[in-house]
């Protein structure tokens, strides 16, 4: 089992005292400690567990639980652009959000469209059409 430990990279003391402290465990058969890359790799014999133990007891390191990070494409998409939307509040003093800015920027677009005599063409009305749904939408607001 390889372990890296990144808050360690570098530290030679600390990566020859694990070396040493923990190759007295009889289950380990061999360490390969690395201090430039920051990692250990243990041969052993049995459950990872008695070595950590082991290297808990020497003050050595302790494994903690991995989190995996369990957020889906939509929280994080939701998150990202929340926070987006605070730096406008708070760029602006409260007097825009990002529906707002995207409610201007479209009625813009379209306006500066049919100022260009593109009638035609549906970028106008749609973008119009777009900023009107963006605006009344974000002044149905659930949540702050």
């Amino acid at each position: 089992m390889r372990l890296k430990i990144p808050s360690k990279k570098g530290d030679i003391a600390y990566f020859m005292a694990l070396r040493d402290k923990l190759s007295k465990c009889s289950c380990i058969e061999k360490i390969e400690a690395n201090p430039l890359t920051g990692s250990a790799l243990f041969i052993y014999r049995g459950d990872f567990k008695a070595v950590a133990e082991n290297a808990e007891a020497n003050n050595i390191f302790r494994l903690k639980e991995f989190e995996a990070n369990s957020k889906d494409l939509h929280q994080t998409v939701t998150a990202t652009f929340k926070g987006i939307n605070n730096r406008i509040k708070s760029a602006t003093g409260g007097g825009l959000d990002m529906g707002a800015l995207a409610f201007l920027s479209l009625l813009g677009l379209g306006i500066y469209q049919i100022s260009r005599g593109n009638f035609v063409m549906p970028a106008w009305y749609t973008a119009v059409w777009y900023a009107l749904n963006i605006f009344l939408k974000s002044g149905n607001k659930g949540e702050e």
